[in-house]
């Protein structure tokens, strides 16, 4: 593969992270991502024939990037407890400036998204709620956490927090994700004796 192609692909779809988070999928076109890049419209179809399959490779590109973030941050932090705020840290980092988490811009258009890009969202979201359960079922184990009910079920609570909070973050700044998730992750500690 030239590395060139791979390079402009790269840069689109990195542009086109940073346009889902700003306007969302619907309202952009090839022609803003063009603008951006610095490239032809005409130039895009080569790497993306249409816009579905740049919805398609860019929630590869999603899935991707947070696989190797959430193995850092699983190294990092062997307390599921700042596991859980430090995600919450690394999504208020790309929440800036007005900017939404691009999981949660997805959701919000599921509706209109292409049946593809429904059922590839549909697995990357059913994938982070199985990692953010397998991380609550240790911090069980090790007695870092404690929740009613199974895992799964808290890791829904878990992710609504964190995709809400994202949200909350545009129009209320002085409600941080990382103060939404402390206040959550608190209501999961086990009672501390004094």
């Amino acid at each position: 593969m030239n590395p060139a192609i791979s390079n402009t692909r790269e840069q689109l779809l990195a542009a086109a992270v940073d346009l889902l988070q700003r306007v969302g999928y619907a309202s952009f076109s090839f022609r803003d991502l063009a603008e951006v890049v610095g490239i032809r419209t005409a130039s895009i179809h080569y790497h993306f024939p249409s816009k579905a399959d740049l919805g398609l490779a860019l929630i590869d590109f999603l899935r991707d990037y947070t696989r190797a973030r959430e193995r850092e941050m699983r190294d990092q932090h062997p307390d599921v407890c700042a596991r859980l705020l430090a995600l919450a840290d690394r999504i208020a980092e790309k929440c800036v400036d007005q900017r939404s988490c691009p999981m949660n811009i997805l959701q919000a258009e599921y509706a209109v998204l292409p049946p593809a890009m429904q059922q590839a969202l549909h697995t990357l979201i059913d994938e982070k709620l199985q990692l953010i359960g397998a991380w609550l079922d240790e911090g069980r184990a090790a007695g870092q956490l404690r929740f009613p009910g199974s895992a799964i079920a808290q890791a829904q609570l878990v992710w609504s927090v964190i995709e809400y909070g994202s949200q909350l973050a545009r129009s209320h700044p002085d409600r941080t994700l990382h103060a939404l998730v402390r206040q959550l992750v608190d209501t999961m500690s086990p009672a501390k004796s004094p």
